[in-house]
């Protein structure tokens, strides 16, 4: 039983990243080509002179840091609202609520939003208009307002699963706590700061992280907008896809990679020594 999970874990989680390690040191433009051309660092330094590659870590933080900042908000804020409704099938009712868009895949929801934000017929422009706060039909999705549109994108941004995480620690703050600062007078802002940040040090932690990876790794938007706007909206994960499927260059695609794992790693080294500084000082 455990020699075949462990040889599907040797193969498909720990021999990529090895062999991709690999590759960055290599002049590759297809895989059948073989490990022959030695280039040592030049892959990584070339990705430095790169302007595209370049632009695309600004375009990835204007894109993805308002985006993290609703990804640890957000949950945390839907978490305290399900926490205070003392109905308890309510309360299940928007648990239930808040899991239910996670059922509908990212493409599918950013198709949807496509439709949405379209110039011609889309619901926003519709709205707009019929309110008159327009005169005239918004491109949300040409060169000038595309990455606004992608941040608003899935609004009210549910929180699903982190959502759940973060309510689950609401929910086993002991209740004697609880009871303590009710009787001492305390307020919600004030609980809400004092009590229960302090217990939800490692659900921040979870989401914190998650976010922050997801920062680099994501590129799926990218995937359906990207050819309206040129390098507008191309963030490194989305490069190093083109540079692969365009076939020019895997070891530099290969070097991108290695590049954003080491930026990965590094700062979730931070944030969990950050997190647990915290932690110390509410313990």
């Amino acid at each position: 039983m455990v020699m075949p999970f462990t040889l599907g874990i040797l193969i498909f989680a720990v021999y990529p990243p090895f062999y991709s390690i690999i590759l960055s040191f290599f002049n590759v433009y297809k895989l059948s080509d073989g490990l022959t051309d030695f280039v040592g660092i030049d892959n990584f330094i070339n990705l430095f002179q790169d302007t595209t590659f370049r632009q695309s870590f600004i375009s990835m933080f204007a894109l993805q840091l308002p985006r993290l900042a609703v990804n640890v908000f957000v949950p945390f804020f839907y978490a305290e609202l399900i926490f205070h409704v003392s109905d308890r099938k309510k309360q299940f009712a928007y648990r239930f609520l808040l899991l239910l868009p996670t059922v509908c895949p990212g493409i599918v929801s950013s198709l949807i939003w496509q439709d949405i934000y379209a110039y011609d017929d889309g619901i926003l422009n519709e709205i707009l208009r019929s309110f008159g706060v327009i005169s005239e039909n918004i491109n949300f999705l040409g060169y000038d307002n595309i990455i606004g549109s992608l941040i608003f994108m899935n609004f009210p941004w549910l929180a699903g699963t982190a959502g759940l995480i973060v309510l689950a620690g609401l929910i086993n703050i002991p209740a004697e706590v609880l009871e303590a600062a009710d009787l001492d007078g305390c307020g919600v802002m004030r609980r809400i700061f004092v009590i229960d940040l302090s217990y939800l040090i490692g659900q921040i932690k979870y989401v914190l992280v998650f976010g922050i990876i997801n920062i680099f790794q994501d590129y799926s938007n990218q995937l359906l907008f990207a050819e309206r706007v040129g390098t507008k909206i191309h963030v490194p994960a989305y490069y190093m896809y083109t540079l692969v499927n365009t076939n020019q260059s895997i070891g530099k695609a290969a070097a991108i990679g290695v590049f954003l794992f080491a930026i990965i790693m590094f700062i979730t080294a931070a944030t969990y020594r950050l997190l647990n500084s915290k932690d110390e000082e509410y313990a």
